[in-house]
């Protein structure tokens, strides 16, 4: 199997994955119609946003379990 294929078919299973959340179907759909680039930066942006919130989210649960 190449690797073009290997990535068509983890494609294929995560779109026909009923346990794979909507939002990712729609990301994943969404990315696959634009440039490949642009979709990775875009992704990679997307993903340190969310993590620098997480981060928030964590830290606020840490300060909030400190005052209890």
């Amino acid at each position: 199997m190449t690797n073009t294929q290997a990535a068509v078919d983890e494609i294929n299973a995560i779109m026909t994955d009923p346990s794979a959340s909507g939002w990712v179907k729609t990301a994943l759909d969404s990315a696959l119609k634009r440039d490949p680039v642009d979709a990775v930066n875009d992704a990679e942006f997307l993903l340190g946003v969310l993590m620098r919130r997480l981060d928030n989210i964590f830290r606020q649960g840490e300060r909030s379990s400190r005052d209890d």
